[in-house]
C-alpha cells in the first residue's frame, strides 16, 4: 500500500503515515451512527480489524475515502462536531501524556505542536500571539475537498475539549472563542450548544482563541517527572515518525532564516528544487501562497520579538523585514487590529512575557 510520494504536496496521500488511535475512534463512532464497516472499508485495502492493532498506520488517502463515505452516508454535515467531542487524551497517543501532565497551557501547546505529525492530522497547526489571546491556527496540510469542513470542526472541536480537559474546567466557562473560515450554516444550534455562543464564521482563518490570562495557569495534573518524561517520549517518537514538514513550513523556515532580506519565491522554489510554477501550484492546491507566508512569518516574529524582548520598535521593524518603521506599525495594525506598542502593552498588562 506505500508508493512514491503524491505529485500533488510534498506530503503523501499513499504512503502509510498516519498512526491508528484517532482513525479507530473514528471508525467506532461511525459504527455507532448504524454505518456499515464493509462499506466503509471498500476498496481501501483495510480491515475493521486492522483498526485494533496498535501498529497499523494509514494512508491519508485511504482515510480520504472514509470520511467521505462517512459523510455521504449519514447526510450529517455536522460529522465533524461529533467526532471532535469524542476525541480524549487517550486517543493522543504519546501527546495525551504530555497534555496531562504539563504545568501550564502554554508549555502544553507549545510543546505539543512541534510533535504534532505524531497524531497523523491533516493540518498544519500553529501557534500565533495575539494581542488579547494566543491562536491556534489549523491550516490544510494536504488538499481536503469536501472533507474540509469535518477537519477543520473536528480539530478545533478537539483543541477545545482538551484545554476544558487539562483545566478541569467546564468549557463553557473558559471563555475560548472558535472562528471558522467558511460561511455560517443555517443551523448554528450544533456550534452553540458545544461552544456557547463564541463561534464565528466568514473570519480569515480557522482558529482556536485562548485568553492570555489562562496560558500560565498552573493545571491541575501538573507532574514535573512525569511531563519530562513525555517529553522526551514525543521527541523519540518525533523521530522515528517517518511524515515530512508540510510544504508551507519548509517555506516558512527557509524565510525565518533570511527575514530581514527576504528570499524572493523563486528563490525558495530552487533551494526545495522545485519549479517556480510548481511550488505556486502546490500552495494554492492548500490555500496558501508566498506573499501569505511571508506576512504571516513577519507578523510571528514581530509578535515574538514584542513579547519577549524590550528591542525599540525601529528594531523590531528591521527584524521583522521592514526597512521603514512606519510600514511596519501600519502592517502591523492590519495584522493585530493594534499597534505594535499597544500590542506590547496588552502583552504586559496580561503579565508577559514570562
Amino acid at each position: 500500500m506505500r508508493s512514491a510520494a503524491d505529485s500533488s504536496s510534498f506530503i503523501s496521500l499513499t504512503e502509510l503515515l498516519v498512526p491508528v488511535p484517532l482513525p479507530a475512534l473514528l471508525m467506532e463512532v461511525l459504527l455507532e451512527q448504524g454505518l456499515s464497516a464493509e462499506r466503509l472499508l471498500e476498496g481501501t485495502e483495510l480491515r475493521l480489524e486492522h483498526f485494533s492493532h496498535p501498529d497499523t498506520l494509514l494512508s491519508y488517502r485511504q482515510l480520504a475515502v472514509i470520511i467521505s463515505r462517512a459523510l455521504a452516508m449519514t447526510g450529517n454535515p455536522r460529522l465533524g462536531l461529533l467526532f471532535g467531542s469524542r476525541i480524549r487524551l487517550s486517543h493522543l497517543a504519546e501527546l495525551g501524556a504530555l497534555y496531562a501532565t504539563a504545568p501550564t497551557l502554554r508549555h502544553a501547546y507549545e510543546i505539543g505542536l512541534k510533535h504534532q505529525k505524531l497524531l497523523g492530522s491533516a493540518f498544519d497547526m500553529r501557534l500565533v500571539e495575539r494581542p488579547r489571546h494566543l491562536a491556534i491556527i489549523a491550516s490544510k496540510l494536504v488538499p481536503l475537498e469536501e472533507r474540509y469542513y469535518f477537519n477543520q470542526e473536528s480539530w478545533l472541536t478537539a483543541i477545545a475539549n482538551q484545554t476544558a480537559l487539562v483545566m478541569e474546567h467546564p468549557l463553557s466557562e473558559l471563555g475560548l472563542e472558535l472562528e471558522f473560515d467558511y460561511p455560517a450554516p443555517q443551523d448554528l444550534g450544533p456550534y452553540h450548544r458545544l461552544f456557547g455562543k463564541k463561534v464565528k464564521f466568514g473570519q480569515p482563518y480557522c482558529q482556536v482563541l485562548i485568553p492570555r490570562e489562562l496560558l500560565d495557569r498552573r493545571l491541575p495534573g501538573a507532574c514535573p517527572t512525569l511531563f519530562k518524561l513525555a517529553v522526551q517520549r514525543c521527541e523519540e517518537a518525533s523521530s522515528r515518525s517517518r511524515a515530512p514538514l508540510s510544504l508551507p513550513e519548509q517555506v516558512r523556515i527557509h524565510l525565518r532564516r533570511e527575514l530581514e532580506s527576504p528570499p524572493s519565491v523563486e528563490a525558495i522554489a530552487s533551494r526545495l528544487n522545485l519549479s517556480t510554477r510548481t511550488l505556486n501550484r502546490r500552495l494554492d492546491e492548500l490555500d496558501c501562497n508566498y506573499r501569505q507566508l511571508l506576512r504571516e512569518v513577519r507578523f510571528e516574529t514581530a509578535a515574538q520579538l514584542l513579547q519577549g524582548t524590550a528591542l525599540p520598535i525601529a528594531i523590531i521593524a528591521q527584524r521583522s523585514g521592514f526597512n521603514d518603521t512606519s510600514n511596519f506599525v501600519k502592517a502591523f495594525r492590519e495584522w493585530a487590529g493594534t499597534t505594535p506598542n499597544r500590542y506590547r502593552q496588552h502583552i504586559h498588562e496580561a503579565g508577559q512575557p514570562r
